[in-house]
């Protein structure tokens, strides 16, 4: 199982994006794994759409393409302690979490330093 940061979702989503090449090539790579997107994230990825008056079909889509987990009680708490540890932003920790918690495999993601506090705890990353 894998977990997505919105920088790759993103770029999947938008032919403008300046991963969106490398973010297609990606998605056609990792086949029939399963992907989660955490509702933190999936928020993120909605801000566009909500701007465009689009957001109806984009929920649709997003939810149809991915796994959306439900948050778990204690899950603010490790978000928490990991965003304290790793310096990283909120949402990038919760997608951190989200793959620790869950035992995923790998993150996708475009953003360096989550790519970097990913790989100290012991995740792949794909990101090329």
């Amino acid at each position: 199982m894998i977990v997505a940061d919105a920088s790759w979702v993103v770029a999947l989503r938008d032919p403008s994006d300046d991963h969106h090449l490398a973010a297609t090539a990606i998605n056609r790579g990792i086949d029939d794994e399963e992907v989660w997107l955490h509702p933190v994230t999936l928020a993120e990825c909605l801000v566009a759409a909500a701007h465009l008056g689009v957001l109806p079909d984009a929920v649709l889509r997003l939810r149809a393409a991915f796994e959306v987990p439900d948050v778990e009680r204690d899950a603010p708490v490790r978000w928490a302690a990991l965003r304290a540890e790793t310096g990283l932003r909120l949402p990038d920790a919760v997608v951190l979490d989200t793959a620790l918690s869950h035992g995923a495999r790998a993150i996708v993601t475009f953003d360096a330093k989550l790519a970097a506090a990913a790989s100290k705890h012991g995740l792949d990353i794909v990101n090329s």
